[in-house]
């Protein structure tokens, strides 16, 4: 879905930030362009930060091949894998 229309930028591409350590609006932005705008996503870019309390199976079990495994991986590597696979 997408969360900034402003930078088109979907949940998955802030959830992949909030991933390689942003854990602020401001960092969000900074890593992604999303909420840089107008600023009508704060609120959901908000609550995908808050998911982080939430326990992931992928923390507790990494699947062979997951691409989220990979924790040395930069922001920007992550957000654009993941724009590659946001239709």
């Amino acid at each position: 879905m997408i969360v900034c229309l402003c930078e088109a930028v979907s949940d998955r591409a802030i959830r992949a930030a909030r991933e390689a350590g942003a854990r602020t609006l401001e960092a969000v932005a900074e890593a992604t362009g999303a909420g840089s705008g107008c600023g009508c996503c704060h609120t959901t870019i908000v609550k995908v930060l808050a998911d982080a309390a939430r326990p992931s199976p992928c923390k507790a079990v990494p699947c062979a091949g997951c691409p989220r495994s990979a924790a040395n991986e930069s922001v920007p590597a992550r957000i654009a894998a993941d724009r590659l696979e946001t239709p």
